[in-house]
């Protein structure tokens, strides 16, 4: 039975090998000061991005650092079964948390949860020591333990601590489950999880998205150029004839006729007037003015054959 899960939690760490996803958890840059211990020393790496890259290309690697040793020279360090993070117990001999230059913990893949666990105790898992904290605390470095392991699938805490299951050394696996135990009775919390990596997303079109956008803008210019372009001029050829309009006929309302003289005999008729009688004249005086004189002076009136003879006063 052991065996059988152990070649099973292989095969789910062999399918993270390839997992594009990675994500870190803690920072040196974002004030994560916790040099873990039970680390291994990485060989011929010259820099803080090449121990980097170390821990990330590797899916069993959860925590990498960059020190500097207490002979002077730049070290890296880089593993998965971690203790003593923020405790640092055990024998420290090579480095301390004065040389910490760069460092991180690091997840491969997500996580799905199988279960929520209380009442259990399982068997076979491996006890994670920490020393400082609270429950709570010590409870989230218990299940940040088993997240960023990809062999584990069980994590539990009860009285004494932390308890998670692993395969990348020791080859502990989890076995036996026991709900009668004093450390069943005593559980405070705990999972039963899976380890996956999510589909790789893909890229955004970003090619296809601007030779839209060009093209839709050429497309606007061109209707705009369409609209406000000026009609080009019709030009006459000489094989083609222009007639013309025809002009409106006018009307003739009235048609001249000829003139004819017709000769006539003059007859030369005297007028009738009638007598014209005016009335005496006003008189006004003024000093120095002279005596009126009066003229008579005959007036002919003809009238037909006859003529009358009427005298014209004029005072």
């Amino acid at each position: 039975m052991k065996v059988a899960v152990a070649l099973v939690l292989f095969s789910q760490a062999a399918a993270l090998d390839e997992c594009w996803k990675t994500t870190v958890v803690h920072d040196t840059a974002t004030g994560w000061n916790d040099g873990c211990l039970g680390l291994a020393k990485q060989e011929n790496i010259t820099s803080s991005d090449d121990c980097k890259a170390v821990c990330t290309d590797d899916v069993k690697c959860s925590v990498w650092q960059w020190v500097k040793a207490k002979t002077g020279d730049l070290q890296c360090w880089t593993g998965n079964i971690v203790h003593g993070c923020q405790s640092r117990s055990g024998n420290v001999t090579d480095f301390d948390e004065q040389n910490l230059i760069a460092g991180q913990r690091i997840q491969h893949g997500d996580v799905k949860v199988v279960s929520t666990d209380s009442g259990q105790e399982t068997m076979g898992l491996k006890h994670y020591a920490e020393k400082v904290d609270g429950d709570e605390g010590k409870v989230a470095r218990c299940k940040l333990a088993c997240y960023t392991d990809v062999s584990c699938s069980v994590w539990q805490y009860a009285m004494d601590g932390c308890w998670y299951e692993t395969t990348m050394k020791g080859n502990f696996t989890k076995g036996e489950v026991k709900t009668d135990s004093t450390f069943a009775a005593a559980m405070k919390d705990g999972e039963t999880i899976e380890h996956v990596c999510p589909p790789k997303p893909e890229p955004f079109p970003w090619p296809w998205v601007i030779a839209g956008i060009v093209l839709g803008l050429l497309a606007l210019a061109a209707l705009i150029y369409f609209l406000c372009a000026k009609k080009p001029k019709v030009k006459k050829t000489r094989a083609v004839k222009i007639e013309p309009k025809p002009q409106p006929q006018q009307i003739m309302y009235f048609v001249p006729q000829p003139t004819v003289l017709i000769p006539q005999t003059s007859v030369v008729q005297v007028p009738q007037y009638q007598p014209v009688v005016q009335s005496a004249p006003m008189t006004s005086y003024t000093t120095n003015v002279m005596a009126p004189t009066t003229m008579t002076s005959p007036t002919v009136v003809t009238t037909g054959a006859s003529a009358s003879t009427q005298p014209l006063i004029v005072r």
